[in-house]
């Protein structure tokens, strides 16, 4: 999220900074063990590495998967992740 901040017109703070929000809340589940099923953390954990690694594909792919097989889980961080996604590719 810092490069992606770092990188992102000013035009685009409003979006950055509600996708910071959003992926704090995510971390507050993720610190509070509150996402239970199996291989959520798994996935998010795979997630980041593809985003790390700039594999944009797998990262969606995976957002897509969590977003659609865990609903009962996820949340507004969701979007945040998305935008995370979507920012990390357009920002690259």
């Amino acid at each position: 999220m810092q490069r992606v901040a770092a990188k992102a017109p000013a035009s685009f703070a409003p979006q950055v900074k509600d996708t910071q929000k959003r992926l704090g809340l995510l971390f507050d589940h993720l610190n509070n063990g509150e996402l239970v099923k199996p291989d959520t953390v798994e996935q998010l954990t795979k997630l980041a590495l593809a985003l790390e690694s700039k594999d944009y594909p797998e990262a969606q792919r995976l957002q897509v998967e969590v977003q659609r097989d865990k609903t009962d889980e996820c949340g507004n961080w969701m979007v945040g992740v998305k935008r995370l996604v979507q920012m990390s590719k357009v920002t690259n």
